[in-house]
């Protein structure tokens, strides 16, 4: 209506204003002036319908169901309810259970009241459900997981004496599960178990004995662990099973038993300091003799290894008991897939000693705090004391490594077991340059096999990155030792 009423307004307006000027101006005027009215209401109808459109949409963001027409209810049925089932709800309500002493299956929805033995069935999905006969108060039930081929064996879990949510200590559960003939044990329990058993299957020994291979098997994996490791050897270990294992006449038994060590005494101080108050060291030397099979010789290297690294009281033993000449003797046998492997890992172990002189010097030299100056002070000087490097050089290290470097540009290309050589010869001989520049000095052969292995690595390289860092170390040694700059 307001909308009807205002469109008139405007009408009318637009008639006197043309009687007007009709009669003031001439035909020709006049046509002008039609025209400017004709954009006149353009342009007004223009703004009307913006403004209209503006009010719709206005209208409709504020009450945006104004335009909606309701829907008509449908035609509804009432019946009549008796008013004896007003109260009574509509779903189906379960049947109610009622627990008794005997076990009662029950349905996948039913409810049950708190205070009940449960068994479930895995096999079988079925769940039973009882009374409990020794808690008649219990507002919490009791699960039992069962198989349907042994459900009669099942014991009730609540039975469990001081049933609670405590925590209790180790001895305490191992009382609690007695009357279940469940035991629990530790490593510790196992491998007591384990040590005694070896000692009595030790007097039956036959070479082809399962037993005791099982035993020391199980033995080895559980003494990788530190804690382990470290009651083993305080309960005797090395003395009653690792020394025997060594002495027998077994190389099965000899070689186990230097993996034991090994094992244990793997970045072990504790295992490391017992094995040289045993006086293993002597004893695993003495194994490393070419009469022996590899696994011996090689178990033997590994826990020499083991007892030696960062540990110069161990090194000095192995000095004193002429360890060095016996690793160097691996290098005199002619020449074998096994005894390269061997040759591998005395350089390996060599390489390491030297390197960890170095880093002791390294350590003293930054460390700022006063009593781990001192620490490395005296590993320093513990170190000095054992002129290592002197009994290598001795010895002709230098001249076996470059052998070893000269043998190996001539057997290009390289396998995985040869990159490791060229690996552990090159840093020891730049651990060692100042006695090894000497020895090797003018060995032009020596100075060939540098340039040979550079370019080799440098080809490599291009391919695959892993070999960046052999081609990085053998362009050192090429600088190091090349003749013309000496």
């Amino acid at each position: 209506m307001i909308f009807r009423r205002f469109c008139f307004n405007i009408y009318t307006a637009h008639s006197y204003l043309q009687l007007l000027i009709y009669g003031t101006f001439s035909t020709l005027e006049i046509n002008e002036i039609k025209m400017f009215q004709m954009s006149l209401v353009k342009l007004f109808l223009v703004i009307l319908v913006a403004a209209s459109l503006g009010a719709f949409w206005f209208l409709d963001s504020v009450f945006y169901h104004w335009d909606r027409v309701l829907p008509q209810p449908e035609e509804t049925v009432v019946e009549t309810v008796p008013e004896s089932s007003k109260n009574v709800t509509t779903f189906n309500k379960p049947k109610e259970f009622v627990p008794t002493n005997e076990w009662q299956i029950i349905d996948g929805d039913q409810l049950i009241p708190p205070g009940l033995h449960v068994q479930i069935d895995l096999q079988t999905g079925e769940k039973k459900v009882k009374l409990m006969e020794d808690n008649k108060n219990n507002n919490t039930n009791s699960l039992a997981i069962t198989n349907s081929n042994n459900a009669d064996n099942v014991k009730d879990t609540n039975s469990l004496p001081g049933n609670s949510h405590k925590f209790r200590s180790y001895e305490e559960l191992k009382d609690d599960l007695k009357d279940l003939n469940m035991t629990i044990k530790s490593d510790m329990d196992i491998m007591g178990e384990l040590s005694k058993k070896f000692q009595e299957q030790l007097k039956l020994y036959e070479d082809s004995d399962k037993n005791l291979q099982n035993i020391l098997t199980d033995l080895e994996y559980l003494l990788h662990q530190v804690d382990t490791a470290e009651v083993f050897v305080k309960n005797k270990g090395i003395q009653l099973i690792i020394i025997p294992c060594i002495n027998s006449n077994s190389s099965f038994m000899k070689a186990q038993g230097a993996l034991l060590l090994g094992s244990a005494a793997s970045n072990n101080q504790k295992v490391q300091i017992a094995s040289l108050e045993s006086h293993a060291i002597p004893l695993l030397l003495k194994y490393i003799d070419d009469e022996y099979t590899f696994f011996v010789q090689k178990n033997c290297i590994f826990a020499l290894s083991s007892i030696t690294r960062r540990f110069p009281l161990a090194q000095k033993q192995l000095i004193d008991n002429n360890g060095i000449q016996t690793f160097l003797s691996v290098f005199k046998r002619p020449t074998s897939e096994l005894n390269t492997k061997l040759k591998l890992k005395v350089t390996q172990l060599l390489e390491d000693l030297t390197i960890e002189i170095e880093d002791a010097k390294l350590t003293f030299k930054e460390e700022t705090n006063k009593k781990l100056s001192t620490e490395a002070s005296e590993r320093v000087r513990q170190y000095d004391d054992l002129h290592l490097k002197d009994v290598l050089d001795k010895n002709g290290w230098c001249n076996i490594l470059g052998n070893e470097f000269i043998a190996l540009s001539n057997r290009t290309p390289l396998d995985e077991e040869n990159h490791e050589m060229v690996e552990a010869s090159g840093k020891s001989l730049l651990a060692m340059q100042k006695l090894c520049k000497v020895k090797l000095q003018g060995n032009k052969d020596l100075y060939q096999s540098f340039y040979t292995l550079e370019t080799y690595y440098k080809q490599l390289r291009q391919n695959d990155v892993f070999y960046d860092e052999l081609y990085q170390l053998t362009t050192e040694l090429t600088n190091t030792y090349n003749p013309v700059l000496e």
